[in-house]
């Protein structure tokens, strides 16, 4: 759940005075899990956008 967790906190944080507030900042774990699924999500598209173009 923290995918999803993170990616909601990623839609909610703000700039003030170009700064993000200190609640917002995403933690590693955080991070780790928004890489690791993008990566399951983008690799297969990417894939199949590479079979349909050479086939």
């Amino acid at each position: 759940m923290t995918f999803f967790e993170a990616i909601s906190k990623l839609l909610k944080r703000k700039k003030i005075n170009g700064y993000y507030e200190a609640s917002s900042i995403l933690t590693p774990k955080e991070k780790q899990s928004l890489i690791i699924g993008f990566s399951i999500i983008i690799i297969p598209i990417i894939i199949c956008l590479l079979l349909l173009i050479l086939n």
